[in-house]
């Protein structure tokens, strides 16, 4: 039996991960870039955006606002260093690439989370089903 050990390397805190008003609600690491994405709701107004920052200095690289919808913010690493956004609780689904939104759709049912498995299908958890679906590539 294996046993999980792990070393303590760093720890930030805020304001270096958000502001003191701010709370980050999902992480996620992009395997190409090996750079880290955050959701992260402002609680004086209600406003969600994305960070991605280097991993190993916690800088920013650039940021988003996501659209002002009803629940929370999750994000998964898609292929080509894109992102899906899955607005939680809300039926969005939205695409960013290059820093900027590429496409959303309304998936018409309550989501509750997706994940992208091998760049080939990506999974989504909806209030009371479990959805797999093919990534096609668009030429």
């Amino acid at each position: 039996m294996t046993i999980l050990s792990c070393k303590f390397v760093n720890r930030w805190t805020p304001p270096k991960t958000c502001a003191a008003y701010e709370g980050i609600w999902c992480i996620r690491n992009h395997p190409d870039t090996n750079q880290l994405c955050f959701t992260i709701l402002d609680t004086r107004n209600d406003q969600w955006r994305i960070e991605v920052r280097n991993r190993d200095k916690l800088t920013l690289v650039w940021q988003l606002a996501l659209p002002s919808m009803s629940g929370d913010w999750e994000i998964s690493p898609l292929s080509d260093r894109e992102w899906l956004a899955i607005n939680s609780c809300g039926t969005r689904l939205v695409q960013i690439a290059d820093k900027k939104f590429k496409a959303a759709i309304d998936y018409g049912r309550e989501l509750r989370n997706a994940i992208v498995i091998n760049n080939l299908h990506f999974v989504v958890r909806t209030k009371t089903t479990i959805e797999i679906h093919q990534l096609k590539r668009l030429k």
